[in-house]
């Protein structure tokens, strides 16, 4: 079977955004020249990265919303029967929990509540990514050598989403916020896009 096709336009579509940020940024007169830019110049360098692990989420829990309804009932165990859980988590329920679904099949019960679930699921970290994998039967091996740029990644777009990218060094010669290079954000756009192969191949393989 051939890679999603509504999976491969949401990501191009998300990349060719990001990569637009990129280039407004490259386009400003001040980021021109040797030297540290100003924090406003470098703001959209900002806006770029928090978009990129936007990028990255949208494609793993794209992934799951393909995968997770065939899984296997040790992953399906781990998601809540939609309407039974305010909390993400699964819980014990009686059987007229089930009354809302009648005339649903089971396999459309699965798809929904998986649906449910992924939009409380977050991939803020390696460790939640390596999750992922798991739970879509990928093997980690093949992502080992993206895992330290994607966790650069994260950290960072971490750092901007909840200090504003605030530096903590004060005083003259410093700027309010850290430092940020295009490079360093162009390095992380061909992590999200080595990432993006790897799972398109592992896809294909578990969809033959």
């Amino acid at each position: 079977m051939p890679w999603n096709v509504d999976l491969l336009i949401r990501y191009s579509e998300n990349l060719n955004r990001v990569n637009n940020l990129v280039r407004v940024y490259e386009s400003h007169p001040d980021s021109k020249g040797k030297g540290r830019k100003d924090v406003q110049t470098t703001d959209v360098l900002r806006a770029s990265v928090v978009l990129l692990h936007s990028t990255f989420e949208d494609m793993c829990r794209t992934i799951e919303r393909e995968l997770l309804p065939f899984a296997s009932e040790e992953v399906l165990n781990e998601i809540p029967l939609l309407g039974t859980s305010r909390h993400g988590r699964p819980e014990k329920f009686f059987l007229g929990k089930l009354a809302s679904h009648r005339g649903k099949t089971v396999d459309e019960v699965i798809a929904r509540s998986v649906e449910a679930h992924l939009d409380l699921v977050s991939y803020n970290s390696v460790e939640d990514f390596c999750a992922f994998l798991t739970r879509v039967g990928f093997c980690k091996g093949p992502f080992e050598p993206f895992l330290p740029q994607l966790a650069s990644l994260m950290k960072r777009r971490h750092h901007i989403v909840h200090q504003a990218d605030r530096s903590e060094k004060r005083g003259p010669g410093h700027q309010q916020a850290k430092s940020l290079s295009r490079d360093a954000v162009r390095a992380w756009v061909g992590c999200v896009h080595k990432v993006h192969g790897e799972l398109n191949q592992n896809y294909c393989g578990k969809r033959k």
